[in-house]
Formats: C-alpha cells, structure tokens, sequence
C-alpha cells in the first residue's frame, strides 16, 4: 500500500465495501451450509452452530446480489443497514427453531413460517435485481452479463428450491435433497465469484436519473441516444468535448441537448462527461492488467486534459484520490 492510501486507511477512509463484505458473508454461509450437510447430527452443538450459519444463505445471496446491480453509495456515507439487520433477523430466527423444545407449539410455528415467506421473497427480489438495470443506456456487455446471471440464477432457484422441495417424498430428488441443494450451493458460489470478478472490471456507471420534471417522449429518446454515445461510443474520452460536439454527432440543437442532460439527473454537461470519465478511471485503476500504468495516463486516455481537474474531480466523485483508490482496490 501506497503512503497516501495508508494515511487514507488511518483516518478511517477506506473500509469493506458492500460487494466485499456480503461476498465474504455469503461464502461463509455457503461452506457452513455444505459442511452441515456432510456433518449432519453426528457432532451435537458443533453440527447446531454450523448449520445456523448456513440457514441463510439466501438472505446474503440477496444481499451481495443487491451490492452487484445497484449503484454503489458515495464513499464516505452510511451503509443501509435494514437490509443487514433483516437478514440477520433470519439468522437470529434458525437459530431459534433449533434451539426450540417444542416446534409444534404456536411461537415456533409463526416464526418458522414467517422467515419462510422472507426468505423466499429474498430469493425471488435476489432473481430480479440484475433485471432492473436493463433500460436504455446500458452497455451491451453490462446487458448480457445481468441477463446471464439472472438466467443462472433462476436455473439454481428452480432446481434447489422448486423442484427439489416439491419432489415426492419417495422420490429420489427427495431422498438426496440435501446432496443436490450442497452442489446448488456450490456451483452458486462459483458464480458468484465469476460476477465479483466481472464487476471488478466492469465498474457501474453512476448514472444519474432523478428529474425535476418528466420529460416528453422526444427529450427521453434524446436523453437515450445521449447515454448510448457516452457508454458505447465513449465519446467522454474526447479531451475538449462540448455541447455542441455532441449536438452535431446526434444531428439536435445545442438547447435540447443541453435540456435532456438536465432531465437525465446531471447538474450541467461538464458533471456528466466527468461522471463517465471518473467512471471508466475508477475500472482502469482497478484493473491488475494495468496497475503499473501511471495514474496521468489513465487520466489523459479518459478524456481530461490534466492531472490536476482529474484529481479533483475523482476525489468529488469518490472521496478519495485516484492513488488511494488504486491501493485500496
């Protein structure tokens, strides 16, 4: 680590993000998940305690899934917590169940049928949330990727959770359940660490969308074709780009550009060029293939004109300096 990401690190800068911390609760999860199954009841409190860590995985799954597809928050601000608090309150309900004398009584019956209604709405909002990211703009990697991990995660869902918990009881799929959910698991977290690596590379654009007033069908479409030229065609990149460059490549008047921008959520066209070029600077820096190539390089090659506006304009965006973004990474 560099001096300035280790000064950055003491005065509390640097922290997990979302996608680590819920990566590494979600693997947790998962290896207490499959060891239970191999363990079974053979080990007394020792089996309990790890097949109470393994009980919610589908709370962390929804949670690292939320950490993947949403925009992550300002460095700097506070993590949401209800979404933690409410998977831990599974957590805190398996143990419950199993450490309960009596399930047949009212209190255990109530909670055990409440956390699974809550962990099946979990599964099912974990299955949607790459989808909500598929409007207009989106980069046509960024499209196929949230696609295929919502394939790939329906697929397990269907067969760990449909087909397996409604089999037959003299089925086989009912007599190797627990087998067949431990490879589910599995080839989950394998995924799982395919996606963490992907996003790695392929940071999320933080694209504004608030409006302070709808906009009429030809300033959306506008506003579409805008985000497509920035996100596909990497028109940012252009040091000295303006208004009027992108007015004339989409063949508009200068004003309706200049109003679709503003509908899109940005201040004025300098915060959104900057935004896609700190954007594209925050997946450079984090990419080991290009550790060693100087921060001004990246700098110029994602469309600023010097180090020093890059600089800040990174540090506003991120809340750190590119060289501390570089160490923490």
């Amino acid at each position: 680590m560099s001096a300035e990401g280790l000064t950055a690190w003491r005065r509390g800068q640097i922290r997990l993000t979302d996608i680590q911390l819920y990566g590494g609760l979600f693997a947790t999860a998962v290896a207490a998940f499959c060891l239970a199954q191999v363990m079974g009841h053979r080990f007394g409190a020792a089996s309990e305690v790890v097949a109470v860590l393994g009980d919610a995985t589908c709370g962390w799954s929804w949670l690292l899934v939320r950490a993947l597809f949403q925009r992550p928050s300002p460095i700097g601000s506070e993590r949401e917590r209800w979404p933690l608090m409410l998977v831990l309150t599974l957590v805190g309900a398996g143990a419950f169940l199993r450490l309960a004398p009596d399930l047949s009584s009212a209190a255990p019956r109530m909670v055990d049928n409440v956390s699974g209604l809550v962990s099946s709405a979990l599964l099912l909002l974990a299955a949607v949330e790459p989808l909500k990211g598929l409007g207009a703009g989106v980069s046509a990697s960024e499209r196929r990727f949230r696609m295929g991990f919502a394939a790939g995660y329906a697929i397990i869902l269907a067969v760990a959770v449909i087909w397996v918990n409604g089999a037959p009881g003299d089925s086989w799929a009912a007599r190797w359940s627990g087998q067949i959910k431990m490879v589910c698991a599995l080839i989950a977290l394998a995924g799982m660490g395919f996606a963490l690596v992907w996003r790695r590379g392929h940071p999320l654009a933080a694209v504004g969308r608030s409006r302070a007033r709808p906009l009429t069908d030809e300033e959306a479409g506008l506003g579409d074709r805008i985000l497509r030229l920035m996100t596909e065609e990497g028109a940012y990149a252009q040091p000295d780009l303006k208004v009027a460059d992108l007015a004339r490549r989409l063949g508009e008047a200068e004003y309706k550009v200049s109003r679709s921008i503003a509908g899109l959520g940005f201040r004025n066209f300098n915060q959104m060029a900057n935004r896609f070029r700190i954007e594209e600077a925050r997946r450079r820096l984090a990419d080991p293939a290009l550790r060693r190539l100087p921060v001004l390089t990246i700098a110029y090659d994602c469309g600023f004109a010097s180090i020093g506006p890059f600089n800040r304009a990174f540090k506003a965006e991120t809340g750190m300096t590119p060289l501390a973004f570089r160490a923490r990474v």
